[in-house]
């Protein structure tokens, strides 16, 4: 739960806390920096959700008790990334970004430990695979890494819930594997981050599973509408910036081109959820009028469910990227540039606590609020 109380100058009180990750690769350890500055001004948790590296994270801090979970986060980190030889140059140094594509490069020949491997079988149909499936990596490591760093058991019986979101490769529909209504292992959540063409599609009871990010990379909806409503302070983190320039050459491109797929329609949504929260509570005002002989009227059983009076606060943050973001940024996982994220990812944490504008009185409608925690391109 929150650190934070309700004031009695009106200051809004919240039933559970949630934290959004957003998918991104290795951006995401940006994701370990903002929660390390919530986890240590005492924000636990009652919901995580994720999806891609965002799932993983989730799923490794939903999967151990509070006082563990920054710990198993760093071994998380620390395990899938290969040594560092000797220190990189300063962000903003011209060599950086070269560095880093060679690194980037590097990880598409060999992989990265704990992490996935190269499958030199996985492009090419032979009739011995069995499963007919293609692809270039093997997630075998990463299966091994999650079933040491995740208590599978505390995840589904500590009462902190997690989501995960995925897409059903036959149906083309968007799913989420959650602990509220499933009991989560360690396929759900490769399923989570199993994109395509990298990684095979991840079967659970007969049905295959990628990426969630293939069609919606933020987890915002799950909170959004769930059902029964309650008054929820999420903090969400995205890793791909919807706004941007005009790309100069192709290693901009690519990487606008990433940042428009993969970045959150958040606005949307919420200016969305706020439409209907309006119509919710109107809902709630016209049943309450009605006499009270037609409130007990099991017809109008279904109308006074649609109604209701909570209140969803997004705290959103947006990592801008480093000065030697390219078009490998989600793949480039140097040591010194996972610490870079993190770090930014710190700093914009105890920016958001200093302010806490979800501290602010909201008005006695508000369905849906979101602050912006640091502007996009800065």
């Amino acid at each position: 739960m929150a650190a934070d109380q309700p004031d009695e100058d009106g200051v809004p009180s919240y039933e559970r806390t949630a934290l959004l990750l957003q998918g991104g690769g290795a951006l995401g350890s940006y994701h370990h920096g903002v929660y390390q500055a919530l986890a240590e001004a005492g924000y636990t948790m009652d919901w995580f959700a994720g999806t891609s590296i965002g799932g993983i994270q989730a799923a490794i801090l939903a999967g151990n008790p509070p006082e563990r979970r920054l710990e198993h986060l760093e071994t998380f980190w620390n395990r899938i990334a290969w040594p560092q030889l000797w220190p990189a140059p300063p962000p903003d140094h011209p060599a950086r970004k070269w560095i880093n594509l060679c690194h980037a490069m590097f990880t598409m020949a060999w992989g990265q430990p704990g992490f996935f491997r190269p499958d030199w079988q996985g492009p090419l149909p032979l009739p011995w695979k069995g499963d007919g499936q293609v692809h270039y990596y093997d997630l075998t490591p990463l299966k091994h890494t999650l079933n040491e760093l995740i208590d599978f058991d505390y995840l589904n019986h500590s009462g902190a819930r997690l989501s995960l979101g995925a897409v059903d490769v036959e149906s083309g529909r968007h799913v989420y594997f959650d602990s509220n209504h499933q009991t989560i292992d360690v396929r759900h959540v490769l399923a989570s981050g199993a994109l395509p063409p990298a990684f095979p599609a991840i079967e659970i009871d007969g049905r295959r599973y990628w990426d969630g990010g293939l069609l919606s990379n933020t987890p915002l909806s799950v909170v959004l509408e769930d059902n029964p409503r309650r008054s929820t302070l999420c903090f969400m983190v995205d890793l791909f910036d919807p706004q941007g320039t005009t790309p100069q050459d192709l290693d901009q491109l690519e990487d606008r081109r990433k940042d428009i797929i993969y970045a959150s329609r958040a606005h949307t949504q919420i200016e969305d959820h706020r439409r209907m929260h309006d119509l919710r509570r109107a809902v709630s005002i016209l049943f309450d009028r009605l006499p009270e002989a037609e409130r007990d009227n099991p017809e109008l059983a279904d109308l006074k469910a649609l109604g209701c009076t909570t209140t969803v606060s997004v705290v959103h943050f947006v990592y801008p990227g480093q000065a030697y973001r390219s078009w490998a940024k989600d793949f480039t996982f140097l040591p010194q540039t996972l610490a870079d994220h993190r770090s930014r990812g710190y700093e914009d944490g105890l920016a958001a606590l200093h302010k806490r504008p979800w501290k602010q009185r909201l008005t006695e409608h508000a369905g849906a609020v979101r602050y912006e925690i640091n502007s996009p391109m800065t």
